[in-house]
């Protein structure tokens, strides 16, 4: 599969940041998957749920229009981020709204809100009420993650036990002290455990840690961008997936008869 990672220097003016949208997509021509990163349309204050209700979008709005138009005219599946609008409650969601050449649309919410380091992003978004799903459109299976979602590594290994191949991970990481180093080392190890290969397409300037990478099952970095706006594309061999599982057995030599991660029959494929 050739993946194509978007990383973007969002802002608080959402027209630009859909102009942006458009112009990377120029860039992601001839990939089969077009990864945004979270924020991709309004990176919020944290101050006030208004402004993120104010650009929030349902998915038949014309932002998801557009982007379906362009996944069937260019043979993409294309995975974008947008404030989902809520209509049983004021906040929306943090949504994942994957789009393929066939026009199917599926979605993840963000189940994690980032309430941490001093930030309190349940000010801005409603929480996630779906488990996280394998989407398998028309394509191999991929599994997707919020940013926050990344330091919780139950949803992971679910999405890696009912057949993701990939994990995404888009992501507002914010700088600070460490957070580079926590941000790679979390996908790298989501990637070494469940032995699938991990993408994190990041928010870049000077709030965010930028660094958008391509792991794979072995924690090798086989990209990795800096601090500038851009697109990266890997070509992505799933074969290495069995491979490494051969080598190392970590999904084989769980102990399920001691313990299990509950619940695997609410992650089911769709």
């Amino acid at each position: 599969m050739k993946i194509a990672i978007v990383q973007m220097g969002s802002t608080s003016n959402k027209e630009e940041n859909v102009e942006a949208t458009y112009r990377l997509l120029e860039r992601a021509k001839g990939s089969e998957l077009v990864v945004f990163p979270e924020y991709q349309l309004y990176v919020p204050t944290f101050e006030s749920k208004e402004d993120m209700t104010h650009v929030s979008e349902s998915i038949d709005g014309s932002f998801i229009k557009s982007m379906i138009e362009t996944a069937q005219r260019e043979h993409q599946k294309i995975l974008v981020n947008i404030p989902e609008k809520n209509y049983f409650n004021l906040k929306p969601f943090n949504s994942a709204i994957y789009i393929d050449e066939l026009g199917l649309i599926l979605k993840y919410r963000k189940l994690h809100l980032f309430d941490a380091f001093n930030f309190r992003e349940s000010n801005v978004f409603e929480k996630g009420d779906m488990p996280p799903r394998i989407f398998n459109g028309s394509g191999d299976p991929i599994g997707v993650q919020i940013c926050y979602d990344l330091r919780f590594p139950e949803p992971a290994r679910i999405l890696a036990l009912n057949g993701a191949k990939i994990i995404i991970y888009q992501a507002g990481w914010f700088a600070g002290e460490r957070k580079y180093d926590q941000w790679k080392t979390l996908l790298k190890t989501r990637a070494m455990e469940n032995g699938v290969f991990v993408v994190g397409a990041a928010q870049t300037g000077e709030r965010f840690t930028g660094h958008s990478m391509v792991i794979s099952p072995y924690g090798d970095i086989l990209a990795e961008m800096g601090m500038e706006e851009g697109v990266v594309t890997m070509d992505i061999d799933f074969s290495l997936i069995d491979k490494y599982r051969d080598e190392v057995p970590v999904i084989r030599h769980r102990r399920t008869d001691i313990y299990d991660v509950l619940d695997v029959d609410a992650f089911k494929m769709i």
